[in-house]
């Protein structure tokens, strides 16, 4: 899993605080349809390893809680596209899950 320092800071611009306005938390339930599109795999995947990172480097178990993104677009992409949703919804499992996917 790979994300530069310089991306890490870019999309988590308070590390160590969530402020909660960045970027990436302003996905929500209401708007997270939005993010799905033909890039959509690699969208999720790269949100979760962000978390992944988050979680190594603070020792929150939680990672970012419930301001969690990927989990809010994979219900939205189980729309139209149900395999994919549960082979990513295994993916971040198997990863070490996240506050809405248990490992």
């Amino acid at each position: 899993m790979l994300c530069l320092e310089s991306e890490f800071q870019t999309l988590l611009p308070n590390f160590p605080i969530l402020k909660g306005n960045e970027f990436i938390f302003t996905i929500g339930w209401a708007n997270a349809v939005r993010y799905i599109d033909q890039e959509v795999e690699l969208f999720i995947k790269g949100l979760h390893i962000l978390e992944i990172l988050y979680k190594n480097k603070t020792q929150y178990d939680f990672g970012f809680g419930s301001l969690s993104p990927s989990y809010k677009i994979l219900l939205k992409l189980k729309e139209t596209n149900e395999p994919l949703a549960i082979e990513l919804t295994n993916w971040i499992a198997s990863t070490g899950g996240n506050y809405y996917i248990g490992k």
